[in-house]
């Protein structure tokens, strides 16, 4: 994994690339597919793995009661997440798993020996796409949780959403955030809401829901989305790096819809340095947050450790269980931004003070990489 910590010595580089965004934030068309590499045979360079969801045993039999003996998958997924099973879902932060991961994780970041800078690798800026549902307007900024109130069809709102899954028998839920990509179907979160990491499992029966906000009559106003395949890094799934928590979900079509054409998909921005205003989102679910609402909080982001370069970086945030998962915008506009980051895990429960992120470095580059054309 390439190494870069840039202070504010890289600012003036960093505006450069964002001219690019034009007075915030430039929307483009995905970028297409028949145009894209042939990433036949990347997974062994990216260390990316993965595969095909598995739809757990419970959810084939509510398909089955729901729509016959013929279920599809996405069928028997949907018939799985009814809104009461959603809400009774517990944060992922609560599984054993995830304690055994941050457990190991944080073991390593500690015996970790001291790491110098290197220079500063260029950034690589993948545009948000708006989506057949177009743009509206809007916002200012907060380093403690808020909820923006967006309606559902807000771009921010309807890009960023819960997932759901089950890991151990158990059901869970975590936060997502679609992408723009050449094919149109990828949701970004943190490589623990994909695997449980070492020693651990994939997690099956994976479904997303945009703009969920369980105010509404329908705490689902876009659908439920199915995943037919979930990726994330060898090295989380092998160690637990906390470098690599990160995963991407690859969404089935719903209506004969791609998540990104029809909702719209947030950029992407690697290399961007340590130092830059972020906005991060998520469905906090620890009190005083009841998972139930899109919430935000802002802050500048820095190293994560002063000494040590674990390759990870931090916001104030009181962000808690819930949340992880849940993209960080850079160059955020009201609307649209670039994901810079992923809600990964906190200081402390239940009052954390920050959130951190693996630093988007080329392991982000190459996870998109390989996911993009899928």
């Amino acid at each position: 994994m390439s190494v870069t910590t840039t202070g504010r010595q890289a600012s003036a580089a960093r505006i450069l690339a964002a001219v690019a965004l034009a007075a915030g934030v430039a929307l483009a068309v995905p970028q297409s597919a028949a145009a894209a590499p042939d990433d036949a045979g990347l997974s062994a360079k990216a260390g990316v793995t993965g595969g095909a969801v598995a739809v757990h045993a419970e959810a084939w039999t509510a398909g089955r009661a729901k729509y016959g003996r013929n279920v599809t998958a996405a069928q028997a997924v949907d018939a799985f997440w009814t809104p009461e099973r959603m809400r009774a879902a517990r944060p992922i932060e609560e599984s054993p798993e995830y304690a055994r991961a941050m457990a190991m994780g944080s073991a390593a970041a500690k015996a970790a020996a001291p790491q110098a800078a290197t220079g500063a690798r260029k950034p690589t800026v993948i545009p948000p796409y708006e989506g057949a549902l177009g743009t509206p307007k809007g916002d200012g900024a907060s380093t403690l949780a808020v909820n923006p109130n967006f309606a559902s069809s807000h771009p921010t709102a309807r890009t960023s959403g819960k997932a759901f899954f089950v890991l151990g028998g158990l059901s869970y839920q975590c936060s997502g955030t679609v992408v723009n990509s050449a094919g149109a179907d990828t949701v970004w979160t943190a490589g623990h809401c994909i695997h449980s990491g070492a020693g651990g499992q994939a997690a099956s029966s994976w479904a997303f829901v945009p703009a969920y906000d369980d105010d509404l009559a329908n705490p689902r106003p876009y659908g439920t989305w199915t995943a037919v395949s979930i990726w994330t890094m060898n090295a989380w799934i092998n160690s637990s790096a906390p470098a690599e928590d990160m995963g991407v979900a690859i969404m089935g079509t719903l209506n004969g819809n791609h998540i990104v054409s029809y909702l719209g998909g947030q950029g992407l921005w690697t290399f961007a340095g340590t130092q830059n205003l972020q906005n991060a989102f998520g469905y906090p679910a620890q009190s005083p947050f009841d998972g139930g609402n899109l919430l935000r909080c802002s802050g500048y982001s820095s190293q994560e450790n002063a000494n040590v370069w674990t390759e990870t970086i931090k916001i104030p945030c009181n962000f808690n269980k819930g949340a992880s998962g849940g993209g960080w915008l850079l160059n955020w506009d009201g609307n649209w931004g670039l994901v810079n980051g992923i809600n990964s895990r906190v200081d402390k429960l239940p009052n954390p003070t920050i959130v951190a992120s693996p630093y988007f470095d080329q392991t982000a580059l190459d996870l998109y990489d390989f996911t993009k054309n899928m």
